[in-house]
């Protein structure tokens, strides 16, 4: 059995990659910019408070899709946040998943993911 692949579907699976890997790209350079441009001094209350780490990225891993998660890890990378952080937002993460759920059951998704963002502020607090 031979497997054929139209061209069509080649320039989509291209288009899709491109414009995810343009996505990751402008959240990266989005908090880099802001961390140039501001010389660190917006980050700093960030960098002091470690409950205010893990809450700011358990709630940046609740955002649909994977630019919440991009930006927790960005923002790790850059030594904004600690590890908990990084533990939290990635516990909280969803991902693309999300979408999906809120189109198909809207209410238990909005328990799951508040059940999730409970789960990471202890699990990042603990970290």
């Amino acid at each position: 059995m031979s497997l054929t692949v139209s061209p069509h579907a080649i320039v989509e699976v291209l288009q899709n990659a491109a414009l995810i890997t343009g996505l990751v790209m402008t959240m990266l350079l989005l908090i880099e910019y802001i961390n140039v441009c501001t010389a660190t001094r917006s980050l700093s209350r960030l960098r002091r408070s470690r409950l205010l780490q893990v809450a700011v990225a358990a709630l940046l891993g609740l955002l649909p899709g994977c630019m919440g998660g991009m930006a927790v890890v960005s923002l790790f990378t850059h030594g904004v946040l600690r590890f908990g952080a990084l533990l939290a937002g990635m516990v909280a993460s969803v991902g693309d998943e999300a979408f999906a759920m809120y189109a198909l059951f809207p209410l238990k998704a909005l328990q799951l993911q508040g059940l999730l963002l409970a789960i990471a502020l202890a699990a990042g607090y603990a970290a």
